[in-house]
């Protein structure tokens, strides 16, 4: 008898400690900010951020671009053209496999370098695009 309350009690305890993957991913951003952002990604893109919504199971990564005065418009006119790149990113990211797995989303946001206020692009890739 003694014997089963002590495995019962062991398999509480390592069935207690799993982390969900809501908990992970908040980790899994909130470490990868710290330990490398911003990081820049080409010539004139940064990766200022990346966060988790538990709310919307949504991974979020902010991004800052340097702009010029067609930035904004250039954005606008392209947003359909970045949005099927960002989709077929996010399709064929093995690292995001047990998020798409269970359905989250994947955010994108770009705002100006210069003026964080303004936001020159904005798209959340879900399960309809990504399946």
């Amino acid at each position: 008898m003694k014997r089963i309350a002590i495995a019962c009690l062991v398999l509480t305890m390592l069935v207690g400690c799993q982390e969900s993957l809501e908990d992970r991913a908040a980790r899994e951003a909130d470490e990868y900010t710290q330990k490398f952002c911003p990081v820049k990604l080409n010539g004139n893109t940064f990766l200022d951020s990346m966060t988790f919504d538990k709310k919307s199971h949504t991974l979020v990564n902010h991004y800052s671009i340097m702009t010029d005065s067609m930035s904004a418009v250039r954005a606008i006119e392209k947003a359909d053209m970045i949005k099927s790149q960002l989709t077929e990113e996010v399709k064929n990211d093995t690292g995001k496999k047990r998020f798409k797995e269970e359905g989250y989303s994947f955010r994108f946001i770009a705002r100006s370098y210069e003026d964080k206020s303004l936001v020159l692009y904005d798209t959340t890739i879900g399960p309809e695009d990504y399946k």
